[in-house]
């Protein structure tokens, strides 16, 4: 059976609507690479009739959402999803583990508070530390320099 989704936000139920939570990031750049966990509570809307069969597809709306924004939350909504969708199709849905997950200092070196260890430094950024710290020593020497003890703390031949 096929059941269609419809939502608008009237004036009286727009406070229902917690995707303004997000709005700003939902119309970020980077849209197509994020994905939210919500709530929501779903009402009939209306059917349709089939001329053809007398069958009914039903629509759907979206009465209340709400986001999941701290980690926690996001979990146990996760984790209600995945468990609800097993239970309905018996396919366990969950997300595959990950590099961190499995390499040693993800989640499972983790300290007692679930801190995780900052993966080590790229190239580019070991190479671009390496050139503040140049110029940093080269700054330095020019500061010796300037104020150096054999011309009184001044720089004569400059």
């Amino acid at each position: 059976m096929t059941v269609n989704i419809s939502s608008a936000w009237t004036k009286e139920n727009r406070p229902r609507n917690g995707l303004s939570e997000i709005e700003g990031k939902l119309v970020n750049d980077q849209l197509l690479d994020a994905s939210y966990w919500a709530v929501v509570r779903v009402e009939p809307n209306f059917y349709k009739v089939s001329s053809e069969d007398g069958s009914r597809t039903p629509t759907a709306k979206i009465a209340h959402i709400e986001v999941a924004v701290d980690e926690d939350d996001i979990e146990a909504v996760r984790s209600l999803l995945q468990r609800r969708y097993k239970d309905r199709t018996g396919i366990d849905d969950q997300e595959p583990a990950t590099l961190f997950d499995v390499a040693p200092g993800g989640e499972q070196d983790g300290d007692q508070d679930g801190e995780r260890q900052v993966p080590e430094a790229s190239a580019d950024e070991i190479l671009a530390e390496r050139a503040e710290r140049k110029a940093a020593e080269a700054e330095a020497e020019r500061a010796n320099r300037v104020a150096s003890p054999f011309s009184g703390g001044t720089d004569d031949a400059a």
